[in-house]
């Protein structure tokens, strides 16, 4: 330090700052090697702002039925409302509104072609759930 810089730190002024050594920089990591899985669920949905998700849940299952319908069987843009359909519905109920669609008793506005049932069973209201 010289003793100008002194004179500066007796003064109470700030003394200059040391040179700066300039480092290396390393090179990023590498990509992973795998694939990540991405989990995730259906997106929010303002038809259904309650934290209960039967209606939800049913109105998901029609609407991946009915793009069936619409475009086909083996349609990938139908792919979305399957996932949404898996994601919020129990399987016991997708296998029972399967049974219902076949027998022609199912209470939802699906029409697969068989003659439907005009009244709903006993004891089932008219909707889904």
């Amino acid at each position: 330090m010289s003793s100008r810089d002194v004179q500066r730190v007796a003064r109470g002024q700030q003394a200059p700052r040391p040179a700066r050594e300039l480092g290396t920089v390393s090179d990023a990591p590498p990509a992973p090697e795998t694939d990540v899985l991405k989990i995730g669920t259906t997106p929010n949905d303002f038809r259904f702002p309650c934290t209960n998700q039967t209606r939800h849940c049913c109105a998901r299952y029609l609407e991946y039925h009915q793009c069936r319908k619409a475009k086909g069987e083996e349609s990938p843009e139908c792919e979305k409302f399957q996932r949404y359909d898996r994601s919020l519905c129990p399987i016991e109920w997708v296998v029972a509104w399967n049974e219902q669609r076949e027998v022609g008793t199912f209470p939802g506005p699906l029409r697969d072609g068989h003659k439907r049932n005009s009244r709903a069973p006993k004891g089932m209201s008219r909707q889904c759930v």
